[in-house]
């Protein structure tokens, strides 16, 4: 009977550890889809700028009213995604720390370090070391 306990447990861990990684892994694609996706609005938003500063106002309020769940369309944030996809260029630019990091850090790193080659160190660091966002804001405050 302990023999079964010993096993059992052992099959539990061994699914506990599967969905673990699983959940992980899905997050981190989710992630990437998000980057790549506010990557392509920043250069959508980068080829418009034609029409002025209005059209980050009125492509945000067309997105608010589409998608009415939603956070991330705000004039702000656009403008985010537009400095994003300028910083980097090319999806094929982005490097890979960037790439995996959530919107909130890159925004920090964008906002707070405009040194390139400092901004992918913090990058690493974070992704690295597993930073949220409040850990990734104070060390670059240091």
């Amino acid at each position: 009977m302990k023999d079964l306990d010993v096993s059992f447990v052992s099959i539990v861990e061994s699914i506990k550890a599967d969905i673990f990684q699983t959940r992980n892994k899905v997050l981190l694609d989710a992630n990437k889809e998000l980057i790549a996706m506010y990557f392509r609005i920043g250069k959508v938003i980068d080829e418009n700028t034609k029409y002025g500063n209005n059209f980050i106002n009125e492509l945000s309020r067309q997105l608010k009213i589409e998608f009415p769940d939603a956070d991330g369309y705000s004039p702000r944030n656009l403008a985010r995604m537009r400095k994003f996809y300028v910083t980097y260029g090319d999806l094929s630019n982005l490097p890979p720390a960037v790439a995996k990091l959530p919107w909130t850090h890159n925004c920090i790193l964008m906002d707070k370090v405009s040194d390139i080659n400092k901004r992918i160190w913090y990058a690493e660091k974070c992704w690295e070391n597993g930073w949220s966002k409040d850990v990734l804001d104070h060390k670059i405050d240091l």
